[in-house]
């Protein structure tokens, strides 16, 4: 199944998630830093347990990165900062859960590309797979829970429905992948 890649804008992560850019807005009056700090709101990161914050690097491969796998957190909003000089794409399909669906729904996934210094916070149950490096690396901060991190960890790469992880298998669910493709008419 063949997805376009399109630019991350404000209007089309909004299904998904937040868009976080170097853009801040006051929100908040903290007294200590007037005049020198413009302090913007909560943005909503949530957990379940002990946040983990961690680093990943994502290589470019040879060959266009296949999404195997989708998967959901119901008590995380999990937050993906660019802290490299590199764009970043990711596939996202918008939760379902409140509609009692166990599985994405496929024909509403897209490939957004992230520019760089950007972030993502996804709203609790967006469908997602790990960030792709388009053609060089990106290194990301992840901001997520233990729970979470220690659930991926454990038992090879199979479907997961452990702690606040549903991850599923596109191929065994729906006998397909999905593969982002450059749309040549966006670029």
């Amino acid at each position: 199944m063949k997805i376009p890649i399109i630019d991350a804008t404000e209007d089309a992560v909004a299904p998904f998630g937040t868009l976080v850019s170097t853009e801040v807005t006051q929100d908040i009056d903290i007294p200590y830093y007037r005049g020198r700090v413009v302090e913007g709101g909560d943005i909503g990161f949530r957990y379940r347990g002990q946040a983990a914050l961690r680093t990943a690097q994502i290589l470019p491969t040879d060959e266009v990165d296949e999404v195997l796998w989708l998967e959901r957190h119901l008590h995380l909003t999990q937050l993906f900062v660019d802290i490299s000089a590199a764009p970043f794409v990711m596939v996202l399909a918008p939760p379902n859960h409140d509609l009692g669906a166990e599985l994405p729904d496929l024909h509403r996934a897209v490939a957004l590309r992230f520019p760089p210094s950007s972030a993502l916070l996804l709203h609790a149950g967006t469908w997602h797979d790990f960030p792709i490096a388009e053609d060089r690396p990106v290194t990301i901060l992840i901001g997520n829970s233990k729970e979470v991190v220690d659930a991926l960890q454990r038992g090879g790469a199979r479907e997961l429905d452990e702690g606040d992880v549903w991850k599923v298998s596109l191929a065994q669910r729906f006998g397909t992948t999905i593969r982002p493709v450059i749309d040549t008419r966006t670029g």
